[in-house]
């Protein structure tokens, strides 16, 4: 007989548990003791390889190896590495989880200590990468429009009283797409989460195709600048599958385009701005078997075309405020790195990675602090450039305009 797994439904149980209640408090308190034989840090390295945190004397330890070896293994089979990044030296997965080798650098670098600040953020980094895995089996029993819902509610217990206080990613959409944010191998997996998204309710493709569209944009325009030198032909030969998702946002922001809506203009315009020829023009020979819906997007465009360009005006990038135009990052994993090593540097609070992805009026000028700390650091840090020296998180004003510019002049001769 064939053992049944864990189902979403009871790893999320077992991780509203945790993060809603003390445990993430005993764990450190356990974590802790002046008189242990080693650090604080390398029990927590140790806690997280094993998925299984101590809580202090006479109590049961918080075991969560069961639903990680459950959901990982059955994430691995769809081909996605959700807990590991890809090694670019090696050319491999490495064998330990992203939040163990997250202590190992941060400590190498110096801003990891034996402290319970410390402590505190690299542990809710540990669950943010769990409650990660969960959102790509949010398809697996249940509806899958409910089960992301308690994936955002888990985030918000995460940033709650017993954790840092730093809340990393706002919502459940978002995560999912930064759990698959990374270079893989094998491209299946990125078109078998394609079709899960698909069959969501429409709020809910909605809210993957707002922060998708974003993220494509920054990845997209990073690498036509750095890596292909702005050779657009170069980009769309070696990012096909990312073209697949942007046409799936594109498409999705703009049936539900109306005139004035400022957020869904900004998710177009983001989603855009790399390669707006792929879009407007003809199909890529690689879209060809989508051509439907490129169609429909060109049609769809065409009736909306003077409304949308009054609305891109109001978007238009400027020095006084903070434009996500101006925002670009390999991949958004490398965003996320830096965003944990600020977190441990300073004191000041800053708003999750879901703002650096739009121009919302409330948190721009907030968003700019964390987009230029988050390039100080990738600047300064030889261990985050890329091979031809090139900084992975980019604020750049000038580039902002560059793309807009781009956008605005092929929508209004096509």
């Amino acid at each position: 007989m064939q053992r049944t797994g864990i189902t979403f439904t009871a790893a999320a149980a077992r991780l509203e548990a945790v993060l809603r209640g003390s445990a993430r408090g005993e764990i450190l308190d356990a974590l802790m003791p002046g008189d242990a034989p080693d650090g604080a840090l390398a029990r927590l390295r140790r806690a997280m390889h094993a998925h299984t945190f101590p809580t202090g004397a006479g109590s049961e330890p918080v075991s969560l190896r069961s639903i990680v070896d459950s959901l990982d293994a059955r994430t691995r089979r769809e081909g996605l590495h959700v807990l590991q990044g890809w090694d670019y030296i090696a050319h491999r997965f490495p064998d330990e989880i992203a939040p163990v080798l997250m202590i190992d650098y941060c400590a190498r670098v110096g801003v990891a200590h034996d402290d319970r600040k410390s402590l505190t953020i690299l542990l809710d980094q540990y669950f943010l990468s769990l409650l990660s895995l969960l959102a790509v089996r949010a398809w697996d029993d249940g509806d899958p429009n409910a089960n992301l819902d308690r994936v955002t509610d888990l985030l918000r217990d995460l940033r709650g009283p017993q954790g840092s206080g730093d809340a990393f990613v706002e919502d459940a959409e978002t995560l999912l797409l930064l759990a698959v944010s990374y270079f893989h191998p094998e491209e299946c997996g990125y078109d078998a989460i394609l079709d899960r998204i698909r069959t969501l309710d429409a709020a809910h493709q909605l809210r993957c195709a707002l922060p998708c569209a974003a993220i494509m944009g920054t990845h997209l325009r990073w690498g036509l600048r750095f890596m292909y030198r702005r050779d657009v032909g170069l980009l769309r030969a070696d990012n096909e599958v990312d073209y697949r998702w942007l046409l799936f946002s594109l498409l999705t922001l703009m049936r539900r385009y109306s005139p004035g809506d400022e957020r869904v203009a900004e998710g177009l315009l983001g989603g855009l701005s790399a390669d707006p020829w792929a879009f407007i023009g003809k199909a890529p020979a690689f879209l060809r078997g989508l051509q439907a819906e490129h169609d429909e997007f060109r049609d769809l465009l065409g009736a909306k075309k003077a409304d949308l360009l009054r609305d891109f005006e109001a978007l238009r990038p400027d020095a006084a405020a903070y434009s996500p135009l101006s925002f670009a990052t390999n991949f958004l994993s490398n965003a996320a790195v830096a965003m944990v090593v600020v977190a441990l540097r300073d004191d000041e609070r800053y708003p999750p990675l879901d703002a650096l992805l739009s121009g919302e009026r409330g948190v721009a000028e907030s968003a700019e602090r964390l987009a230029k700390k988050l390039m100080e650091y990738s600047v300064a840090n030889a261990e985050q450039l890329a091979g031809r020296g090139a900084p992975l998180v980019v604020l750049d004003r000038f580039d902002g305009a560059h793309s807009f510019n781009a956008v605005v002049r092929v929508l209004r001769e096509s």
